[in-house]
């Protein structure tokens, strides 16, 4: 996950059958809670929930096209770790959690796109990712990533950390 952005990998067993970017917002406005933070809170408020409906609708199509003819039977997706109070003035009074609440947007964006898709998702703290996946797969968490690095060859450039994340994260039982 990213801000305005995710890699999306999908994996069977241990073989990748698709690896894509889902745009989920245009750059310019990404950083919508840092933009929020410099106006009133009404006017605050107005454009988080705007920006959130429009991100949330993005990631439905997103999805649904990366994952087109493709046979979906979960989603794993990373998240940050930080629990945002619900009071928008105090994330907005925080740049940690402005940053937290950038993060929480999109993850629950793809998390909305996979539950009107009906594809059953689970989130996972993104420093949980590679040990949950290694203790799925009953492996040391040294040899599920020297697994995941290697794909690589098969697959070719591009196979930077955030595919190798995703397709860990997506190998969570």
């Amino acid at each position: 996950m990213h801000t305005g952005w995710a890699m999306l990998v999908a994996v069977s067993g241990h073989e990748v059958l698709r690896r894509c970017r889902v745009e989920l917002y245009p750059a310019r406005g990404r950083f919508v809670y840092h933009e929020a933070a410099e106006l009133d809170l009404p006017e605050a408020v107005e454009l988080v929930e705007a920006v959130r409906g429009i991100v949330r609708e993005n990631a439905r199509t997103a999805v649904g096209s990366a994952i087109q003819g493709l046979k979906v039977s979960g989603a794993r997706i990373p998240t940050g770790s930080t629990v945002l109070p619900d009071d928008l003035a105090a994330i907005l009074s925080s740049h940690p959690r402005i940053h937290a609440a950038e993060g929480a947007l999109y993850a629950g964006a793809i998390v909305s796109a996979c539950e009107q898709l009906e594809i059953p998702a689970i989130t996972v703290r993104e420093r949980d990712v590679w040990t949950r996946a290694a203790a799925g797969a009953g492996v040391p968490e040294a040899q599920l990533r020297a697994q995941v690095d290697a794909l690589r060859k098969t697959l070719g450039p591009p196979w930077t950390a955030d595919h190798k994340i995703a397709t860990a994260a997506a190998m969570i039982r």
